[in-house]
């Protein structure tokens, strides 16, 4: 594993009619939806992590705690960026910021832990068993 407290990545998007409140069913507006920010805040997180787990590993999140402090509207660029801030064993935990051109738009907690991928795949297939 090559994961160090102080990582960083950077994703962007732009705000379109896909990922917007309306579209989404989580608002009535044509605005940047928050399931939107969430999703982005996972991708982030998976992308800092992408080839640095050892074989076979992967990591589930297991928490997500953001403020969406600010509407951004369509055809604007939003930033996020998540920073490793703590490693508890399995658990990372991850400073998150959301911003849009006009500043912060976003931010909150996001918690992935590390497991082993077929493991993790067959305990749920098996369920309801």
């Amino acid at each position: 594993m090559n994961i160090n407290t102080g990582m960083k990545m950077f994703l962007r998007e732009e705000v379109t009619t896909d990922n917007a409140a309306k579209t989404l069913g989580s608002g009535s507006l044509m605005v940047y939806g928050t399931p939107a920010m969430l999703l982005l805040v996972e991708k982030t997180a998976v992308a800092l992590l992408e080839g640095k787990l050892d074989e076979g590993m992967t990591t589930v999140g297991t928490r997500l705690d953001m403020e969406h402090l600010s509407a951004s509207p369509v055809g604007c660029e939003i930033c996020c960026e998540v920073e490793l801030t703590a490693i508890d064993r399995r658990k990372l935990t991850f400073a998150v910021k959301v911003m849009d051109p006009a500043g912060l738009i976003g931010k909150g907690i996001h918690e992935r832990f590390i497991v082993d991928s077929a493991k993790f795949q067959e305990k749920a297939n098996h369920k309801f068993d």
